[in-house]
């Protein structure tokens, strides 16, 4: 059996990790006397079986190689400011099973996310495990946030696996952090990673299981909206997945090119993202409708925070996009074959109508981005071509409201955010395009 060195110390950046001992006798009286509740179980309650504790008895689970306890104090004044440990190890698995507990002065101080870091990481890389599991009881938001912000990885809920001191019953979700996250997400010590990820065009449930992962471990979430006080699509789709979405706002109705209000909107968001990574976040999420490299936000903004912070690491998670979506929903093939797709956005007058024109005249799949301005001048550019037949429409996709349809029967004004999908000519039945 493995065991674990009973005189490991720790070192994060806001906390030291080290071994419960004989000097925290005091500090620790008087937070029982508070009823600060911040220990491992069956702590004895004061005295000389207290002083045993500390001196011998907490030590014991390292020697016999199943877990660990360690104070967790603050790194400048050395003041004791809460415990974690390690328990249930299963060598032969390489897994054990994660706890904290901050006392209550000083939580909101980001001690736990470091100390869970801290220990996290050096248990999966020098500690001989390659699995760390967390339980936190339903509705637990702190702790929720802290396993989340620390790299961890929600897996499922246990259904009534938690009971209270008053015998109260509750779920309890399961998070999990593995020697193989770190080697494959992990960021090096010291590097600052912007994030861009794709959320789809509305639905919740189009969120690829890696975007909901990256949002949930992000230290800061940034939404694009139009006001401060106004929710925006990608917002409504980042809260089915974490309460941390704050806003941001761009000029994401400007026309005509960089404006003096789009050039504020970048500048502005970027400094937002550098304050978040002087403020300690090392992972800076930015989540946008759609896909990240497909007419979106971010690529300005990346750009801006490459300026402000060269050496950002900068990384995108893709999305599902609004013709995907409108497809699916309306059961268009997009491409087939040899078939090619052209997309084009109808946000560029006359220049935008002659590439559309062109498209619809020698290109197969035609797909029209942001025509709501100017539906009726598109509808009538199919007809002229002949290819109204079969193209079809979608606005507030996946949304209350949602629009699909023919675009034949398209009348009246059609939301900026609407796609159109026009398939190409397919004759000679199954694979006739191959």
């Amino acid at each position: 059996m493995t065991r674990f060195d009973g005189g490991l110390r720790l070192e994060g950046e806001r906390v030291l990790l080290r071994p419960f001992g004989p000097a925290d006798l005091d500090a620790i009286t008087a937070a029982m006397r508070e009823g600060e509740n911040f220990l491992p179980p069956n702590v004895p309650s004061g005295g000389d079986p207290l002083h045993w504790w500390l001196s011998q008895g907490v030590h014991d689970l390292a020697r016999t190689g199943l877990g660990l306890h360690l104070a967790v104090t603050d790194r400048v004044t050395g003041g004791l400011s809460g415990a974690i440990g390690i328990w249930g190890v299963d060598w032969a698995a390489g897994a054990a099973v994660c706890g904290y507990a901050i006392r209550p002065p000083e939580r909101g101080r980001g001690l736990a996310t470091d100390a869970l870091r801290t220990l996290s990481r050096w248990a999966l890389s020098e500690g001989g495990l390659r699995r760390l599991e967390l339980r936190i009881r339903e509705g637990n938001v702190p702790s929720l946030r802290v396993a989340e912000k620390s790299g961890f990885r929600h897996e499922g809920l246990l259904r009534s696996a938690d009971r209270d001191p008053d015998g109260v019953i509750a779920d309890q979700h399961v998070f999990s952090l593995l020697a193989a996250d770190l080697e494959d997400g992990g960021s090096p010590e010291g590097t600052r990673r912007l994030v861009g990820v794709g959320v789809g065009p509305g639905d919740p449930e189009l969120v690829t299981a890696k975007g909901v992962r990256v949002l949930r471990e992000a230290d800061v979430v940034l939404v694009p909206v139009m006001a401060p006080d106004e929710e925006g699509r990608a917002e409504s789709v980042v809260r089915a997945y974490t309460t941390r979405a704050e806003r941001v706002v761009f000029a994401l109705n400007d026309r005509g090119g960089v404006t003096e209000r789009r050039a504020a909107a970048w500048d502005a968001a970027a400094e937002r993202v550098v304050r978040a990574f002087d403020e300690g976040a090392a992972t800076v999420a930015f989540a946008t409708i759609g896909d990240p490299h497909v007419y979106s936000t971010f690529t300005y903004l990346a750009q801006t925070v490459r300026e402000l912070r060269p050496g950002t690491e900068i990384a995108a998670v893709p999305g599902i996009t609004a013709m995907q979506d409108l497809a699916a929903r309306s059961g268009t093939v997009l491409a087939e074959g040899g078939e090619s797709v052209t997309l084009v956005p109808m946000t560029g007058g006359d220049a935008a109508f002659a590439a559309l024109r062109a498209a619809l005249e020698s290109g197969d799949t035609v797909v029209a981005y942001k025509f709501g301005s100017v539906a009726d001048e598109v509808i009538g550019a199919l007809k002229d071509a002949g290819r109204l037949d079969g193209a079809v429409y979608g606005a507030r996709l996946g949304l209350p409201g949602e629009e699909v349809g023919a675009a034949r029967e398209l009348t009246g004004p059609v939301p900026y955010l609407s796609a159109l999908i026009v398939p190409g000519v397919r004759r000679g039945g199954r694979g006739g395009r191959l």
